[in-house]
C-alpha cells in the first residue's frame, strides 16, 4: 500500500495517527501537515524529502516534517516496513518541535538509532490490525521518545520553505477529493495556469490531471482496508463523480480493479455485494 493521506477529523484524534505497511511502490511528490516517518526492515527505497534525495536502506529511518514535500522515487520489490503517520496535535508532548524545526537530514542511518527502534518497529509491525486502534497512540508516543532525540534539528526558515511549490502541493492535498482542474486551482492560488502547469511538468515530470488521480488512488487503496465502506462509496469519497471512472482510474494505476485488490488485502466487506464492477 501507498502512503496514506491525513484528513481533518476534529472529533477523534485518534484518528490522526495511522500506523501501516511500508509504502510499495513509487509515489510523485506530495505534502501534507502530517508528519510521516519511514522504516525499512528489509529492501530499500530512493526518496526526495525537502528537494534532497536520500538512499534509505534497511534499518534505516526517513522522516518528513509537516508541509515539507516528498516523494517516493524507487522502491525495491522487496520491500517491507513501517509508515507512521500523524498530525503533531495528536501527540501534544511533541507538538511544538514539528511546528517549529525541521530535521538537518531527513535522514537517520541504522548505525545513529537508538536499538529500542528496531524493537519497536517489529512489535507495532506485529500488531493484527484489529488490535491497532487501541495501541496505536501509546506506541508512537513511545517511538518519538527514542526516535527525536536522535535527530540534529533547526528552526524552520519560513520564508523560503514555505515558497509557490509548498503552496500549489498544500492546497491540493487538501482539495484533492474534491471537483479540481488546472483552471480552478491556478485561480485559487492566484497565479497563471501556464504557471502551474509548468510546476508539474518540472518539478513531476507528471501532468496535472495524473498527480490527482494519484493522490485519489493511494487514498482508495487506504480505505479499501475498512470493511464498513462499499467499493461505490470509496469512489465518491475519492473525488470520483461514479464508481465507472473510479474502477478504471483505479485499474490504470493498480492494475486490477478495487475489489481484486481488496481480496487481496483478505478484507470482506458485505457492502460490496451489490456492487458490480463498471
Amino acid at each position: 500500500m501507498g502512503p496514506i493521506f491525513y484528513e481533518d477529523n476534529p472529533n477523534d484524534q485518534q484518528d490522526d495517527v495511522i500506523l501501516a505497511p511500508i509504502c510499495d511502490h513509487p509515489f510523485p511528490m506530495h505534502v501534507h501537515d502530517a508528519v510521516e516517518i519511514v522504516c525499512p526492515v528489509a529492501g530499500s527505497l530512493d526518496m526526495t524529502i525537502g528537494g534532497e534525495k536520500q538512499r534509505i536502506m534497511a534499518g534505516d529511518i526517513a522522516v518528513a516534517f509537516p508541509t515539507v514535500p516528498h516523494s517516493y522515487d524507487y522502491v525495491s520489490p522487496d520491500v517491507q516496513g513501517l509508515t507512521l503517520i500523524f498530525v503533531p496535535s495528536a501527540i501534544q508532548e511533541f507538538h511544538n518541535t514539528f511546528r517549529t524545526t525541521v530535521p538537518r537530514t531527513p535522514l537517520m542511518t541504522r548505525k545513529q538509532k537508538a536499538a529500542e527502534l528496531t524493537v519497536l518497529i517489529r512489535k507495532i509491525m506485529a500488531i493484527k490490525p484489529e488490535q491497532m486502534k487501541q495501541v496505536r497512540g501509546g506506541f508512537l508516543h513511545l517511538f518519538l521518545a527514542y526516535f527525536l532525540p536522535g535527530l540534529a534539528l533547526r528552526p524552520v526558515n519560513k520564508q523560503v520553505e514555505l515558497g509557490l511549490s509548498y503552496q500549489v502541493f498544500h492546497y491540493i492535498s487538501q482539495h484533492y477529493t474534491e471537483p479540481l482542474s488546472l483552471e480552478s486551482t491556478a485561480h485559487a492560488l492566484g497565479i497563471s495556469r501556464i504557471h502551474l502547469s509548468h510546476i508539474f511538468s518540472q518539478q513531476l515530470k507528471i501532468n496535472f490531471r495524473q498527480y490527482i488521480n494519484t493522490l485519489r488512488i493511494d487514498r482508495a487503496c487506504q480505505l479499501l482496508q475498512d470493511p464498513t465502506h462499499s467499493i461505490s462509496e470509496i469512489a465518491y469519497l475519492c473525488g470520483y463523480g461514479n464508481p465507472r471512472t473510479f474502477h478504471r482510474a483505479f485499474l490504470a494505476q493498480c492494475n486490477m480493479p478495487p475489489k481484486q485488490y481488496r481480496a487481496r488485502l483478505n478484507v470482506h466487506s458485505a457492502l460490496d455485494d451489490d456492487d458490480d464492477e463498471q
